[in-house]
């Protein structure tokens, strides 16, 4: 019989355990509490579905203070106990089990109706991934792109995940494909042969974050097409979900092709047989193995009448060659366009080459696309050729001629345009009259007076050197002139055509300035003609083409300006013209310009004016002179012959020092080439202008203006081009610093050396020091008689009389009235 101090004894389910997670307990309670030493209570586990060890562990917990299989002991004086139950973790997803634990009874306590209590083992959720359902578009060369940026996780039963993997798993190509992550959120990744993994504990969210941060790229040129599937797989440290998939489609992008050229020059002389130009040339398409047409080209420096490209057909290519480009079309292999392009050769047909480098462009076509034009350059080389012939200008001299007479001057044929040649007398066939004869430079002076009566011919042999020391030889006749003489004459036999003779074979007029009335700056031109008709190679004055005709042989005389600056005395301003004896010529006028510009711009043709009855008024003064008065277009009486007005005759006056080229095409310049000693120059200059410029005097090599920077004697620096500016002012002659007050006039003084051609230059509102500071910043405005080397392509030096220079300072032409500045110089050789 139990005493009624005996415990009641109930047991109770508390909370259910999880697998990895959740420890779960089963609470035991006494009515009252446990005697001295404790109290032993019997259970069982009959009816649980899950085992003991294998999938969950059984566990002493509060007031417990032993357990065995079967038992389990209170600690004295407790009322309450609990047992605790550790589910074990498999990493199987099972269906859910339970652990029962039943009470059995015993003499030391009574059994409560709750005597059987059961847990549950609740199996542990693998977390989710959603993928995009529609696949990404990639296509070749796109930067690291976003393989999903819509991708959502979700773990119902955990906020943390553990790692992650994401996969290639279909289409890899290890040489191609790559993944990439950023690391972030205590996550960090690792790539390897198309798997990219993620470890690191973060939240869901902060997983999610990174697979959407998760990129895809293609390093190749010529991708493999195969779609791309990309795996996503998460971890919760304990489940991996399920994979979701996301493909990649690629898109190929066609790639042009590559030519590489040599990158060294090929050498190329004169005369040499067709040559290849780049045998080395490579072509390369990484993703088409044909090409379909190739173009070669001289894309600098193309000569017409010299350069040419030339191809032998092969492998279905063939070529086609015009002005500099040769086309190669024809569908063939890579390889096949490589070899066409190393076989292209280039030839120069030239005896006298330009030696300006070519330069070759290659480009080729896979039928969509053009390479990138890859060139070689060619360093041409010109080789000395022999002269082919020489002529004397006049082969007659006239009887009683003085001693030391020039008889006429050499000419050289030859394939080199600047070649300068030296004349001599020598031995061999037809020398036998060398010994009567001497030659000055390029003219043959007869030694002694010739006589008809004793001897009416001579023989000479001469011979022509050129600058290579080449040579050519040719016997020629002087014939003595019976006795008849040539008078010095200027008549006028028809209309406004005129006529000049002299006794030698050069004759000179002088045309002085002796009236000008107009309101426009005129400039008055002399042109030789064929006939006492005025035509010039079969053209008739007045028909298509005569004025490019006129042009074409036109001298420039003197220019009349219309507004004078202080000082400046217009009145009998000269110029002398040295013309072939016999020779015919009419008159032009250029109204409000001159033949400098017009030659320059073929469209102001129209400022040119004619000599006719209504445009010119010839006088005839007598003893071979006549005075010219023109009408132009400027408003003044139609009557009137004034605006223009000269005096012409024939004169044996010598033609003033350094005038050699001032009738010639941009000739303002002084021209000493042929005085030996040094020349002393007086410069009175006037002014009328605003601006107080500058004119300075510079040496060049020849009439074209090529400066000689290095001493050599050849020309470094053309008109036209970088640095011809400064080249100029820094080589100005030392001590020749032309610069005068408005309306104010003033003389200086200087000196040139013998042998060359000085050239002015005007600097606008400035001084030298402005354009050699090393600030281009502040560079005034710098203009020259060579329209090639001026900035806006205008005439701003005009030619007023001989030695006589106007200048105009303003840009464009400004208002040509060539006044700005009057530079009129005077020259002397020292004795």
């Amino acid at each position: 019989m139990l005493l009624n101090t005996t415990p009641k004894i109930t047991i109770a389910s508390g909370t259910n355990p999880t697998e990895g997670g959740i420890v779960g307990s089963f609470d035991i309670t006494l009515d009252t509490p446990a005697p001295v030493g404790g109290l032993v209570v019997n259970f069982n586990t009959t009816g649980s579905t899950a085992t003991a060890s294998t999938d969950y562990t059984l566990a002493a917990g509060t007031n417990i203070t032993a357990l065995t299989a079967n038992t389990f002991a209170i600690a004295a004086g407790q009322t309450t106990a609990t047992l605790t139950v550790t589910a074990a973790t498999d990493g199987v997803s099972d269906p859910n089990e339970t652990v029962t634990v039943n009470l059995q009874s015993s003499s030391d306590y009574i059994l409560d109706a709750n005597s059987t209590a059961a847990l549950t083992i609740a199996e542990p959720v693998a977390p989710v991934i959603t993928a995009s359902n529609i696949a990404l578009s990639y296509s070749e060369n796109d930067p690291a792109t976003i393989i999903d940026s819509g991708i959502t996780v979700t773990d119902v039963d955990s906020t943390s995940l553990s790692s992650a993997t994401i996969t290639i798993s279909n289409g890899f190509v290890a040489t191609e494909d790559s993944l990439a992550f950023t690391n972030q959120n205590t996550i960090t990744g690792s790539y390897t042969n198309g798997v990219l993994t993620l470890t690191g504990s973060a939240t869901v969210a902060q997983y999610q974050t990174a697979l959407q941060s998760v990129t895809y790229q293609n390093s190749s040129d010529n991708p493999s097409t195969t779609p791309r599937t990309i795996s996503f797989v998460v971890n919760d440290g304990s489940l991996n979900s399920t994979a979701v998939t996301r493909d990649i489609n690629l898109t190929a992008v066609n790639d042009a092709p590559v030519t590489t050229a040599t990158n060294s020059a090929l050498t190329y002389t004169e005369n040499a047989a067709a040559t290849i130009i780049d045998p080395g040339i490579t072509v390369t398409d990484i993703d088409s193995t044909s090409l379909s047409s190739a173009t070669i080209t001289i894309s600098n420096g193309f000569v017409a009448t010299e350069d040419s490209l030339a191809f032998t057909n092969q492998n279905t290519i063939t070529g086609s060659y015009t002005n500099g480009v040769l086309t190669l079309t024809g569908s063939a292999t890579v390889a096949q366009y490589q070899t066409a392009l190393q076989s292209v050769t280039y030839q120069n047909s030239s005896d006298n080459p330009s030696t300006t480098p070519r330069t070759i462009s290659f480009v080729v076509n896979d039928g969509s696309l053009n390479s990138t034009a890859v060139t070689r350059d060619i360093n041409l080389t010109a080789v000395n050729d022999a002269p082919t012939n020489l002529a004397l200008s006049q082969t007659n001299v006239d009887d009683k001629a003085a001693a030391n007479s020039v008889i006429g001057t050499f000419s050289s044929t030859d394939p080199d345009q600047n070649d300068n040649f030296a004349y001599s007398l020598v031995s061999g066939i037809d020398d036998v009259d060398n010994n009567a004869f001497t030659i000055d430079g390029n003219s043959l002076k007869i030694n002694n007076s010739p006589d008809f009566k004793t001897k009416s011919s001579y023989k000479i042999r001469v011979r022509t050197t050129d600058d290579g020391n080449l040579t050519f030889e040719k016997g020629l006749s002087i014939n003595v002139n019976n006795g008849v003489e040539i008078p010095s004459r200027l008549t006028n036999p028809n209309d406004d055509i005129f006529n000049i003779t002299g006794e030698d074979i050069k004759a000179k007029l002088e045309i002085k300035l002796t009236g000008h009335s107009s309101k426009l700056v005129n400039e008055l031109g002399l042109f030789t003609v064929d006939d006492a008709k005025g035509t010039i190679d079969g053209i008739a004055p007045g028909a298509e083409g005569y004025a490019k005709a006129a042009i074409d042989r036109s001298k420039v005389i003197l220019s009349a300006i219309a507004n004078t600056p202080n000082g400046f005395d217009t009145n009998n301003l000269t110029t002398l013209l040295e013309l072939i004896s016999g020779q015919s010529f009419r008159f032009l006028l250029v109204q409000d310009g001159t033949l400098d510009a017009v030659r320059n711009d073929p469209n102001s043709i129209g400022k040119l004016l004619f000599s006719s009855v209504s445009t010119q008024k010839i006088t005839d003064l007598g003893d071979d002179g006549f005075s010219l008065g023109w009408k132009d277009a400027s408003g003044n009486s139609a009557t009137d012959f004034n605006d223009l007005v000269v005096k012409i005759k024939q004169t044996d006056r010598a033609l003033p020092l350094g005038t050699n080229l001032q009738n010639k095409f941009q000739g303002e310049v002084i021209d000493l080439r042929d005085v030996k000693q040094s020349v002393n120059a007086e410069f009175n200059v006037y002014r009328e202008a605003a601006y107080k410029n500058y004119v300075g005097f510079y040496q060049v090599t020849d009439e074209n203006g090529g400066i000689d920077t290095n001493g050599d004697g050849n020309a470094d620096i053309l008109t036209g081009q970088a640095g011809y500016t400064q080249a100029a002012v820094r080589g100005r002659v030392a001590g020749i610093d032309l610069t005068v007050n408005n309306q104010g006039s003033a003389t200086y003084s200087g000196t040139f050396q013998p042998g060359g051609i000085f050239v002015p230059f005007i600097i606008i509102n400035d001084s030298p020091d402005a354009l050699l500071d090393n600030n281009p910043n502040n560079d005034p405005a710098v203009y020259f008689p060579f329209l090639g080397a001026n900035s806006d392509r205008s005439d701003h030096i005009s030619l007023l009389a001989s030695n006589t220079f106007g200048f105009e300072d303003l840009s464009g032409g400004g208002d040509k009235d060539f006044n700005d500045l009057i530079i009129k110089v005077n020259l002397t050789t020292t004795i």
